[in-house]
Order: C-alpha cells, then sequence, then structure tokens
C-alpha cells in the first residue's frame, strides 16, 4: 500500500545524521557546507502542494480533513472559505480554496493559487451538483494549466458497493460532460476516485480500519501519492537526494585516505564491494520490476475486459497474470543473485588469500574474521543440507554461490509473501471495481436501426411517429450504453496501472529488504571486527561503515519517490 509518508521528516533525520559525521572532521568543511547548501535549498524548500478543490457543499471539507486524519477544516453546507486556506500535514501543504459557486472574487484567489498546485483534488458529490457545467469549465482551467485532475467523488448516497450500476452512470456522465467542454485525451487529464467522507470519518473516530478501508480513502491516497511521484516537487527531491549522495561518496572517500591499517583497508575494501553490489542489484532489478510493471498494467486491462462475461473467469485471469508477473520478477532476482554471489565469492576469495605486513597486522584479527565466515557458510550449508537431504559442504571461497542463493532466494521469496501479491482479488482495488465496469450485452447500433426501419416500410401508417420515437430512444439508449463501456473502460485501463506501480513498489521493498538481509550475514564478521576495534584508525573505519548505510538509505528513499 502506497502511503504519504512524511518525507521532508525522513530526509531532515538522515540530514542530522550526515552532520554528525562532518563535525567530526574539521577538515570537511568545504565538503560540510555543500552539503549543508543543497540540503537547504533543494531538499527543505520543497514542499508539494496539494490543492482541494470543487463545489463548496460537495463534501471539499469532510474529504480534506479525511486525508490528513483530523477536524482541520469547517464543515458546512453554506461557503465557508474566501482566501486559501493552507494546512500543513506530514511534509505536504494541502490548500483548501474557495467553492466553484463562491463570489467571482474568491475564484480569481483560487484561479491564481492553481498555478502552485502539484496536484489537484476536485471534489463532486454524486447528488446531482455534478451536473453542473461550471464544474467542467473549472476542471478545463486546472487541465489547461498542466495538471492532472483527481476528482474525488464523494459517495453521499451510500452507492459504493451497493448500487454500482448507478455509480457508474454518474461517472459516465462525468466523462461526457468533460469532453463537451472541450477537455481532451481524458485518459490522461483526469482519474476518478470514489470515497465516502462519512464512512472514513466514522471509521476514524470510532478506530475501525474495516470502514476506513470500505470508504475508498486508502485507495485515493495512493493515487494521490502515484502521480505526485510525476511531479516537479518530487523530481526536484530525487535530484537534491542525487547530489547530496554525490557529496557523501566523497567525503567516504577522504575518510577513506587516512586508513593506515592494512586489514582495515582490506575490510572496508571488501565491504564497499559488497555496498556497490548491493546498491547496483536494486537498480537492475527496480528497472526490471518497473518494465514487468508496465507491461503488466498495460495489458491486464484487455485480457480482464475479454472476459467480462464471467467473474470466476476474471478472477483466473487475474491471479494467472499476478503469478506470471511475480514468476518473472524472481527470475530475475536469481539471476542478478547468481552474478552479485560469483563477484563477491571473488571478493572473500581475494580477502583471503592478501598477503598483510606481519608488522602492520593483527593476525588474531585476521583469523577471527576468517572463523567467522567460516561460521557463516557452515550454518547456510547446514540449512541445505536439512532441506535438500544431501551434503553441499564447500570451501568458504568456493560455497558463497550456493549458500548465497538459497539464503536470498528464502528471504525475498519470505518478503514477497507479504507484499499485495498475496492479497485476495476481493480485496484488492482492482476488484472493487470489476463487477461495476461490466456494460449492458451489446447490440450494435446497425442492428436496431435497421429492424426499426424494416419495420416502418413493412407496416407504413401513422405507426411511423411511433416508430421514430422508438428509433430515436433506442439511439439513445445505444449512446448512453456505449459511453458506459467507455467510460468503464477507462477506468479499469487507469485502476490496472495504479495497481500495477503497487505492486512494482511492494517487490521492490520485498526485494530489497532480501538483498539486504542475505548481504549482511556476509558483511557481519567484518562489522564486528570493526566495531569491536578502539583505536582512531578504527573509528575512522566505524564512521565509514556507518556513512555507506547512510548512502544506502537515501538511494532506497530516492528509489521509493519514483526514480527509475
Amino acid at each position: 500500500m502506497n502511503e504519504l509518508k512524511d518525507y521532508q521528516q525522513i530526509l531532515s533525520d538522515k540530514a542530522t545524521r550526515a552532520e554528525t559525521f562532518f563535525a567530526k572532521y574539521p577538515d570537511a568543511d568545504a565538503l560540510a557546507k555543500n552539503f549543508a547548501d543543497i540540503n537547504a535549498g533543494k531538499i527543505r524548500k520543497v514542499e508539494p502542494e496539494i490543492m482541494v478543490y470543487g463545489i463548496y457543499n460537495a463534501g471539499k471539507s469532510s474529504i480534506l480533513n479525511e486525508v490528513i486524519g483530523a477536524d482541520k477544516a469547517k464543515v458546512a453546507d453554506v461557503p465557508t472559505t474566501d482566501t486559501v486556506t493552507y494546512y500543513e500535514w506530514n511534509g505536504y501543504r494541502i490548500a483548501d480554496t474557495p467553492g466553484i459557486f463562491a463570489p467571482i472574487a474568491h475564484q480569481n484567489v483560487t484561479q491564481e493559487h492553481l498555478k502552485k498546485a502539484d496536484i489537484v483534488l476536485f471534489v463532486m458529490s454524486n447528488d446531482g451538483q455534478y451536473e453542473r457545467k461550471e464544474n467542467y469549465l473549472r476542471m478545463k482551467d486546472i487541465a489547461d494549466a498542466g495538471k492532472k485532475v483527481i476528482i474525488v467523488l464523494n459517495d453521499k448516497d451510500g452507492m459504493l458497493g451497493e448500487r454500482n450500476d448507478a455509480l457508474q452512470d454518474v461517472k459516465r456522465k462525468i466523462a461526457v460532460n468533460m469532453k463537451t467542454v472541450g477537455i481532451e485525451n481524458v485518459d490522461e487529464k483526469y482519474c476518478i476516485v470514489t470515497v465516502n467522507a462519512d464512512l472514513a470519518h466514522q471509521g476514524r473516530l470510532e478506530n475501525e480500519p474495516l470502514f476506513v478501508a470500505d470508504s475508498g480513502l486508502d485507495e485515493l491516497k495512493s493515487v494521490i501519492l502515484s502521480e505526485l511521484k510525476r511531479t516537479t516537487s518530487f523530481v526536484l527531491l530525487r535530484n537534491g537526494i542525487t547530489q547530496l549522495e554525490e557529496i557523501l561518496t566523497e567525503f567516504v572517500d577522504q575518510l577513506e585516505s587516512r586508513e593506515s591499517s592494512a586489514l582495515l583497508r582490506e575490510m572496508n575494501r571488501v565491504l564497499e564491494t559488497f555496498n556497490r553490489q548491493k546498491i547496483s542489484m536494486r537498480r537492475d532489478i527496480n528497472a526490471f520490476i518497473d518494465r514487468q510493471a508496465d507491461t503488466f498494467g498495460a495489458t491486464l486491462p484487455q485480457k480482464i475486459w475479454d472476459n467480462r462475461d464471467s467473474q470466476d473467469r476474471i478472477n483466473e485471469v487475474f491471479g494467472a497474470e499476478i503469478e506470471r508477473f511475480n514468476s518473472r520478477v524472481q527470475q530475475e532476482i536469481q539471476r542478478q543473485i547468481q552474478d552479485a554471489a560469483t563477484i563477491l565469492e571473488l571478493e572473500l576469495k581475494s580477502f583471503t588469500e592478501v598477503k598483510l605486513d606481519a608488522s602492520t597486522v593483527d593476525t588474531a584479527s585476521f583469523g577471527k574474521i576468517l572463523s567467522r565466515l567460516n561460521e557463516v557458510n557452515a550454518s547456510s550449508t547446514q540449512a541445505l543440507v536439512a532441506r535438500d537431504g544431501e551434503s553441499k559442504v564447500d570451501p568458504l571461497t568456493t560455497g558463497l554461490t550456493t549458500t548465497f542463493l538459497a539464503d536470498g532466494g528464502a528471504i525475498i521469496a519470505k518478503e514477497v509473501a507479504k507484499t499485495a501479491l498475496g492479497k485476495a482479488i476481493t480485496n484488492s482495488a482492482l476488484g472493487k471495481i470489476l463487477t461495476s465496469v461490466v456494460p449492458a450485452p451489446f447490440v450494435p447500433i446497425t442492428v436496431i436501426v435497421g429492424g426499426i426501419l424494416l419495420l416502418k416500410k413493412l407496416f407504413g401508417g401513422d405507426d411511423g411517429k411511433e416508430l421514430n420515437a422508438q428509433v430515436d430512444a433506442k439511439n439513445e439508449a445505444e449512446r448512453r450504453r456505449v459511453e458506459a463501456e467507455m467510460q468503464a473502460r477507462q477506468e479499469l485501463n487507469q485502476k490496472c496501472r495504479y495497481l500495477a506501480e503497487e505492486l512494482a513498489d511492494d517487490l521492490k521493498s520485498a526485494a530489497d529488504l532480501g538483498i539486504a538481509e542475505t548481504l549482511a550475514m556476509y558483511e557481519e564478521p567484518f562489522k564486528a571486527e570493526i566495531a569491536a576495534r578502539k583505536s582512531e584508525t578504527a573509528q575512522v573505519a566505524d564512521d565509514v561503515l556507518k556513512l555507506r548505510e547512510l548512502l544506502n538509505e537515501y538511494d532506497l528513499l530516492r528509489v521509493e519517490l519514483g526514480a527509475r
């Protein structure tokens, strides 16, 4: 599940940790200043803005309160906002704007602030207000300003999950009205998310997570985050993180050059190789997952649509596609692990065979590291024997590939099982709309019209007017059916795309955690030895170790913010 995390606070905490390391080394003041300048100028100044817009009595303030999770905005059936009111929440700036039918001066205030917003939540309700043309003229202003419109349909009548046919009819009319005022490329310019603000409010006050889940609020937050990843604000955050990483990498290089102990230099070299491999694997695996997710999101809607007459068949298709997606990713992860294991095995072998000057090496420490590495290898080998029933005891320098593959695969499989891939279709965002996107049986309009015209020729007389009326009625019914089908397909496409993105994020997290846990077993002997030393050089090595961990966290965060 995508979450609207407080990324500003997360970044601030990481910057504070980095600054504590810079403070220890005065000769790194120039790097420290560059780090502080970028953090202050390109990170802290970025505050993604979410603009809440719409009809004053559609539930705009109610939706805002549920997104924030607190009763901040005043809820009323008359206009209460005549200026833009800002709410600081979780690292985001949420702008509550005057309603569409507020006085002209107030509407002008809203228009002026539109250009500042990253995304716009356009709140409507299903009680008839969505029919008013003024809504769509304002939507066109938003679309023309290059903003993605997230239409939040506040389900005041409780249609969600109960009267999906009526709900889909509302959505059809919204799509038609948008096209009527000249909004082109509707599929790219907007999406519709249905939320029952009252149910979400009840769930929050009564601490009932099921109410909140059924309200559609979680889906709205997920869509907001997905769209924010495409905005300038998130691009600026990602670019700023990249610059911070470059400075920290230079800082690490400076500290490593101070190292006088040959053994510590060798340990740092091994750990640096492990860290580089971890980041390289993450980027390659994430790129593969993104490509698979794009394909999954693009092909799934048609496969579901082709089986729309059978809910059981839809479930089968969906399950098979999820399994195929998962299988491809697992195979790629295994391939990446195998490549990494070969590289890391050579690195460990190089370490065990290194010729060190006896006058500068603590031979007891060196022996201790080798012993701990052998323990890790033996433990993994025993697990394999217990699982497969055969001996696979290998020397340290030739057993890493086998044990790393087994451990990594098992850990990743465990993590993947916790992700959205394990959710039943009825609990997924997609499952909630499947029954609602199936339109009425298709009867070609040419058949309808042709059949009635034939009757007119056969019977003639005064029945012509009645037959014409029937033709017009059937034509109108067919037009509405076609519009409903187009709307349903568009919604299915959007839901599948958002679902694919969420699955990709879950898979990335699972793969990264599995890789990190597996590598940690082989890093631990080196880290333990560095931590056990009390000398000044060991302190530098420990700082290098922690800075590498911080670099890895920054890289993870950049991916989470939408980096590809």
